[in-house]
């Protein structure tokens, strides 16, 4: 299993059609290339954006320009070799040391599984000791 800390900043943004088009498509037009991202709902109209840009500064200026409001979190991409119950024991040791993930997705790509898990930026740093233990 290999682990990569990450900066991710998450945006809340409308939950209704073309919302997250309209970040994204900003986001492109200056500049901002991801590394990953995560969207849900969250209820009441409401949707939330997880995402690491590839160059956190040029995000921060993107977000600046556009009066985004952002909150920084941490991150763990974890990758590793497709089988069953291979999230499950990925997660096992955050769970154990009672360290809450923010947001999680995850998915499979030519027999390797790669996942995203989010945790508030204060647990980032037992996060990343149990998870690369």
């Amino acid at each position: 299993m290999a682990v990569k800390r990450i900066t991710v900043n998450s945006v809340d943004i409308e939950d209704k059609p073309g919302s997250l088009h309209k970040f994204l498509n900003k986001a492109a037009s200056a500049n901002v290339d991801l590394l990953c991202l995560a969207a849900f709902s969250v209820g009441r109209g409401k949707g939330r954006i997880y995402l690491s840009a590839k160059d956190q500064q040029a995000f921060e200026e993107f977000a600046k320009r556009s009066r985004i409001k952002t909150k920084t979190s941490a991150g763990f991409i974890i990758s590793g070799d497709d089988e069953v119950g291979a999230a499950a024991r990925a997660l096992q040791t955050m769970a154990k040391a009672k360290i809450n993930g923010l947001a999680g997705t995850a998915m499979v790509c030519d027999g390797q599984y790669h996942m995203l898990i989010v945790v508030d930026a204060d647990d980032a740093d037992a996060a990343e000791k149990v998870l690369t233990a």
